[in-house]
């Protein structure tokens, strides 16, 4: 009998959103999955992002992160990363017009 590949971390970050925490209503904290998990918040942070990159509807919220149980969830995780996205950029202008100021 064959034995089934092992998943990596990743993938058992993915499978246990999706089994346990599935919609909005349904979070689990970033302390939480370290301590389940045995990683810190940056490696979760990394790790969401690399399944959000390969198309896994991994989305979060001010309470944590669960997997979408449907489109509007998801439309509201893409619309915190837009704000996000314009506050960084918000600030790299901010800093490249300070920039061009020193250069005087």
């Amino acid at each position: 009998m064959k034995k089934s590949p092992e998943l990596n971390i990743e993938e058992r970050l993915c499978e246990y959103l999706k089994m346990n925490y599935r919609g909005s209503g349904n979070q689990v904290s970033s302390k939480q999955l370290e301590a389940f998990f045995h990683v810190k918040g940056t490696e979760i942070r990394r790790m969401v992002n690399s399944l959000r990159c390969k198309g896994e509807p991994i989305c979060s919220d001010y309470y944590g992160y669960y997997y979408a149980a449907n489109q509007l969830e998801i439309n509201a995780t893409i619309a915190q990363l837009n704000s996000r996205i314009r506050s960084i950029a918000d600030a790299r202008d901010g800093l490249l017009n300070r920039a061009d100021d020193a250069a005087e």
